[in-house]
């Protein structure tokens, strides 16, 4: 797991603490009940502090799943 990946666990730690590493990894809207508009939204300002970025208009089916905001991420960071 690199460095960036490490980031994104705490940051979903933070948001989502009933979860542990491995469950985080596979986290998205549809496998989880608790992961609503509210998450979404307290994720990408998590997010947004944490690697120093503003994510502006983006289309929030993106946003849905820890691999889609790590790509999302690799992309915007890089």
């Amino acid at each position: 797991m690199d460095e960036m990946e490490k980031r994104l666990v705490a940051c979903f730690s933070a948001v989502l603490p009933e979860l542990g590493p491995e469950e985080i990894r596979r986290a998205s809207a549809t496998s989880l009940e608790s992961w609503d508009s509210v998450t979404t939204v307290t994720l990408l300002a998590v997010v947004e502090e944490e690697f120093g970025i503003t994510v502006d208009d983006v289309d929030p089916a993106k946003f849905d799943s820890f691999q889609n905001i790590l790509a999302y991420l690799q992309q915007a960071v890089r």
